[in-house]
């Protein structure tokens, strides 16, 4: 048996071995430990392949937000920089699972939720946006902004934006009649033009183009009810535009003409860092189902360290 903190109370598993010992390698700083775990994991908990690796979950026992990539998991005290976990953020009493299969798997490049508003009406001039969390930039990596947006209003138009063209695919766009469900689109349009963007009062693209009022890209696009863009912006473009490494606070879109019937449900707001130049065909899934995977498994008698680097 393993006392859960999260639930303040004894949790047995269908088969567990007792003799789990869970050490932190640096004892000044034990915000981070080893909560639970199971080394029998033949029900309990599945993976994204559908498989049943054994486990064991972190918890932020501290008061403030910890990156895990100060960390690292280990069964061998030799060896404390064995698996060194993903570059994220765990919150003050945030759990987070951890499969230790030997498979090796990080998904260190989420998308990060930044903007969400709702009755939301498009005026004529820089739309901002301010972010309820902001993007760190790393001042190297592409990024690529997901905007969804819908309104159940019938025959309502697009807002129309001053764009920019570019010599690469910058924007894919798809839109649907009546229902939100666009935001889950897997493929779309690719066009070599976006909105012109403001990041932190920084200007990305001075283009002239417009759309109209039934055509994409639109960020702000409800003539099928509701629509759904991803947009890139390359390294070299944000440092051109004075931008430097550190949080990206907030976006603007320059608005040419709006109806005032016009009103959003809501407007979702999304970054991600990338390597690649171009998007493509296909949407960058918002949301993945990968896993946490450590490079090494567990025995049926074992001892796992959580090391500070």
């Amino acid at each position: 048996m393993i006392k859960k903190i999260k639930k303040n109370v004894l949790v047995s598993f269908e088969i567990i071995t007792l003799c789990f010992i869970f050490i932190f390698c640096n004892e000044l700083n034990a915000q981070v430990v080893i909560n639970e775990g199971s080394n029998r994991n033949y029900s309990s908990i599945v993976d994204e392949d559908g498989d049943f690796p054994d486990w064991i979950e972190l918890y932020n026992a501290g008061n403030t937000s910890i990156n895990l990539l100060n960390y690292a998991l280990t069964d061998d005290v030799t060896k404390t920089t064995k698996w060194i976990l993903p570059n994220i953020q765990l919150q003050p009493g945030e759990f987070k699972t951890v499969f230790c299969s030997g498979k090796d798997r990080k998904p260190t490049t989420f998308f990060t939720n930044v903007f969400y508003a709702s009755s939301f009406s498009p005026t004529v001039g820089w739309n901002t946006h301010t972010f309820t969390t902001p993007f760190n930039w790393d001042g190297v990596s592409n990024i690529v902004i997901n905007i969804c947006s819908y309104a159940s209003g019938w025959f309502t138009t697009n807002s129309i934006f001053n764009q920019s063209q570019t010599p690469y695919y910058s924007c894919i766009y798809a839109h649907q009649n009546i229902t939100p469900c666009i935001c889950s689109s897997i493929d779309g349009v690719k066009v070599s033009q976006r909105p012109n963007i403001k990041l932190n009062n920084h200007i990305i693209g001075n283009g002239v183009v417009q759309n109209t009022s039934n055509t994409y890209p639109a960020p702000y696009g409800n003539a099928f009810s509701a629509a759904k863009h991803q947009i890139i912006i390359t390294s070299s473009e944000l440092l051109a535009s004075g931008l430097v490494a550190g949080n990206i606070s907030s976006i603007a879109f320059d608005v040419v003409s709006s109806s005032p019937n016009t009103v959003y449900n809501f407007i979702d707001i999304a970054i991600k860092p990338v390597t690649y130049n171009n998007v493509t065909y296909n949407f960058e899934p918002k949301d993945t189902c990968l896993r946490y995977h450590t490079n090494f498994k567990i025995s049926k008698s074992f001892v796992l360290f959580i090391c500070e680097l």
